[in-house]
C-alpha cells in the first residue's frame, strides 16, 4: 500500500508541478501579458534583454509618482538596479548612483520631441525612454544589457521573472501538493482494503466482506467492492453447500453399507466356506468403503475457527503414547521409532480429541511407507516469539520412505489426493488423512507442511500455538 500510496501521490504532485511551473515560463518567454505585441520584439533584428526590460519599466513606473517609484527601486534587489537608471530633468539618478559613460552619451538625445533612442557602446545596448510621472515630473528611463563588470549578454527580463515568481511557484506547488494527497490517499486506501480482503479470501476466508468501507461512495471502486463481495457471498454459499452435500451424502450411505454388512456376515455364517474367497473380497470393498464415508464426515465444515479450543493438551504425552501404541508394529517390521526432544511437557490449546487424530495419522503413514528395518524420528522444539508471532511447538515426523513428487508436497493436503507412484489406493491409502490433518491444525491457528529429505523420505512439519501459560 505504502508503495502505491507514494507513486500515486507523487505522480500527481509532479505532473501538477511540472503543469505550474511550464505555464509560467511559456508565459514569460512569449510574452503572453495584456500587451501582446511586446512578444514580436523577441524576433526583432534589434532585439536585447534591455529593451525588453525598458517596455516593462515603462509601463510600470507611469502609473507611479516619484517617491512611490524610489520606494520601489530600493525595494528590488542590489544585482537587478544595476540594469536600469532611472535619471531626473537636472541628471541625477533617483538613487544617487554614478551614471555609466554610455548612458550618459544617450541621456541627451531623449527629448519630448524624440522619447524613444538607443546607444551601442561596445558589447553593452542601452536603451532609454523620456516620459512623464503621474505627479508631473519628467524623467528618462535607461536599460542596459549588461553591465561593465559583466560583459555578457544575460537575459534580465529572465532573471527578474525568476526572482519575482519562485515565491508564486513554490506556494502553488505547495498547494497542489496538499490537494494531491488526499486523492491519492483515497485511491490507494481502497485498492489496499481490496487487497486485503483478497488475501483473507486466498487463505480461505470466504467470509470478508469489503462494502461496509465503501459506505457512501459510488466511485468505480466501490462498485467493484460491492461485486466482490457478490462473488464471495456466492463462493461461501458454494463452498458450504458443497461440503454439507458430500457429508449428507457420506452419512445417508451408512445406512445402506451397514445393512450391506449385516448381510454380508450373514452370507459368510451360511456359506459353509464354500464361496469364502468371494465374499471377504466383498467385505474389503465394504470396509474400505466405511472408512471412506468415516473420514468424510471427520472433515471439519467450517474454516473459520468456529471451534472453541477450550481443552489443554500435552503434546510430549500424546506423542509417548502413540510410541507406545505402535511399538508392536515397530517391532515386528524391524523398524527404530524414536522422539527427539528436551522439553519435559509442551501445552497446546485444543478441542477434544482433535489433535490425537492428527498426529496418529502422519504416524500411521511414515510407519506404513517407511522401510523394514529403517528409522521413524519424531522430534519436538519450542519456537520462541518473534516481533509479532506467537510462541510455537514445532513437531516433525520422518520416515525413510520414498517420499513424494516435489509439485505433489502441497496436494497432497488437498482431499482425495493420490501421487501416481507409492501412495495410492491399493497401497491403503485414499488422500483424506492428511486433508482431515490440515482442516484441523487450521482450526488451531497452526500450520502444516511437507518435505522430501535429501537422503530420502517424507518429513511432516506441524507447529501449533503454545498455550498461553507457557
Amino acid at each position: 500500500m505504502t508503495r502505491l500510496y507514494l507513486k500515486v501521490f507523487f505522480t500527481f504532485w509532479i505532473i501538477t508541478a511540472l503543469i505550474i511551473v511550464a505555464t509560467n515560463m511559456v508565459v514569460h518567454w512569449f510574452d503572453l501579458t495584456p500587451e501582446p505585441k511586446l512578444h514580436k520584439h523577441r524576433y526583432d533584428q534589434d532585439y536585447a534583454p534591455a529593451r525588453r526590460l525598458l517596455f516593462q519599466m515603462v509601463g510600470s513606473a507611469i502609473n507611479r509618482n516619484t517617491d512611490e517609484l524610489i520606494g520601489d527601486m530600493k525595494a528590488m534587489p542590489s544585482w537587478s538596479t544595476r540594469y536600469f537608471y532611472i535619471v531626473d530633468e537636472s541628471g541625477e539618478d533617483l538613487l544617487g548612483r554614478p551614471l555609466p559613460s554610455g548612458v550618459q552619451e544617450l541621456l541627451p538625445k531623449l527629448t519630448g520631441i524624440k522619447p524613444y533612442d538607443r546607444h551601442i557602446d561596445g558589447h553593452q545596448k542601452i536603451y532609454g525612454r523620456y516620459m512623464s510621472l503621474n505627479d508631473g515630473r519628467r524623467v528618462k528611463v535607461i536599460t542596459v544589457s549588461s553591465t561593465q563588470d559583466d560583459p555578457s549578454e544575460a537575459d534580465i527580463m529572465w532573471q527578474l521573472f525568476i526572482v519575482n515568481i519562485w515565491p508564486l511557484l513554490l506556494v502553488s506547488i505547495l498547494i497542489c501538493g496538499i490537494a494531491c494527497y488526499f486523492p491519492a490517499r483515497h485511491f490507494s486506501r481502497n485498492i489496499s482494503t481490496l487487497q486485503k480482503a483478497t488475501k483473507q479470501i486466498a487463505n480461505g476466508d470466504l467470509s470478508v466482506r469489503v462494502s461496509p468501507q465503501f459506505c457512501g461512495s459510488r466511485d468505480e471502486i466501490a462498485a467493484l467492492g460491492r461485486d466482490f463481495d457478490h462473488m464471495t457471498e456466492r463462493l461461501e454459499k458454494a463452498m458450504l453447500e458443497q461440503k454439507r452435500l458430500v457429508k449428507d451424502v457420506s452419512h445417508e450411505l451408512r445406512s445402506p453399507l451397514a445393512r450391506l454388512q449385516v448381510a454380508l456376515g450373514i452370507a459368510q455364517q451360511r456359506s459353509d466356506g464354500t464361496v469364502d474367497k468371494e465374499l471377504d473380497r466383498i467385505k474389503k470393498a465394504a470396509d474400505y468403503l466405511g472408512d471412506v464415508i468415516s473420514d468424510i464426515l471427520a472433515l471439519p465444515v467450517h474454516d473459520n475457527g468456529g471451534w472453541e479450543l477450550t481443552d489443554t493438551l500435552d503434546l510430549r504425552a500424546l506423542l509417548e503414547t502413540l510410541m507406545d501404541n505402535y511399538s508392536a508394529e515397530c517391532e515386528r517390521r524391524g523398524i527404530t521409532l524414536t522422539l527427539d526432544t528436551e522439553l519435559e511437557e509442551a501445552l497446546v490449546p485444543t478441542h477434544g480429541n482433535m489433535l490425537v487424530g492428527v498426529f496418529e495419522n502422519i504416524l500411521r503413514n511414515a510407519l506404513h511407507y517407511t522401510r523394514d528395518a529403517s528409522n521413524v524420528t519424531m522430534t519436538l522444539d519450542f519456537l520462541a516469539p518473534h516481533k509479532h508471532e506467537k510462541p510455537q511447538y514445532c513437531v516433525r515426523l520422518c520416515d525413510q520412505g520414498p517420499g513424494v513428487p516435489e509439485e505433489s508436497l502441497t496436494d497432497i493436503f488437498q482431499p482425495f489426493y493420490r501421487t501416481d507412484e507409492d501412495r495410492n489406493r491399493e497401497s491403503g491409502g485414499y488422500g483424506l488423512g492428511l486433508a482431515i490433518a490440515q482442516r484441523s491444525v487450521a482450526l488451531h491457528q497452526g500450520e502444516i507442511s511437507a518435505e522430501n529429505l535429501s537422503e530420502g523420505g517424507l518429513c511432516v512439519k506441524v507447529c501449533l500455538p503454545a498455550a498461553n501459560d507457557k
